[in-house]
């Protein structure tokens, strides 16, 4: 076998090969992007009702992984990406391809934003801290927890937001309690 045959073989120019590698990099990362937007739409949505400033808002690799969303968008999203793949889809290049891109997007973005709302609207067991007035614990982010007064009576909460470094003071008493459902003031 000469050296020059295994080159000629191995055509780098085959726009069906790249086509198909491009697919395979996008159907292998597909899943983990949308688990990935999901979450981070899912906290600006349920941020949003609250009016939690979303520069407070941080999601990392360990949010996506560690919660019971992400099998549902990979299996959901892995489900369509590979039915889509080798049912419809004939070329990264076609505007079928984009559109359904552009299609799974929008729903991932929509239903994170709405889960995370529906959620806030609806959670009824929250963090609260011993202080005067009382608050609430809306969310942790990282190491810092995002809490605003409340009314245990109106069932309410104040437009303030205090951020506590979680575990820093050792004074701040922490109870999980059914306080909810919440509505802002």
């Amino acid at each position: 076998m000469r050296p020059d045959f295994i080159f000629m073989s191995h055509d780098n120019n085959n726009p069906d090969k790249k086509n198909r590698i491009t697919k395979e990099i996008a159907l292998a990362i597909t899943p983990i992007a949308a688990a990935f937007l999901f979450v981070i739409f899912y906290e600006a949505g349920f941020s949003s009702y609250f009016g939690i400033p979303t520069s407070l808002i941080k999601v990392h690799l360990s949010d996506v992984v560690l919660t019971n969303r992400l099998t549902l968008i990979i299996v959901g999203v892995a489900f369509l990406w590979i039915a889509l793949y080798y049912n419809v889809l004939p070329s990264v290049n076609s505007a079928v391809f984009k559109g359904i891109i552009s299609l799974i997007l929008i729903v991932i973005f929509g239903l994170g934003y709405q889960t995370g709302k529906w959620e806030a609207q609806n959670r009824k067991e929250y963090l609260t801290l011993k202080s005067n007035p009382d608050q609430v614990v809306l969310r942790i982010y990282g190491d810092n927890a995002i809490a605003s007064p409340f009314n245990r009576t109106a069932k309410t909460i104040a437009p303030k937001f205090s951020v506590y470094k979680v575990g820093a003071d050792p004074k701040l008493e922490y109870t999980w309690e059914h306080v909810g459902p919440l509505l802002p003031e």
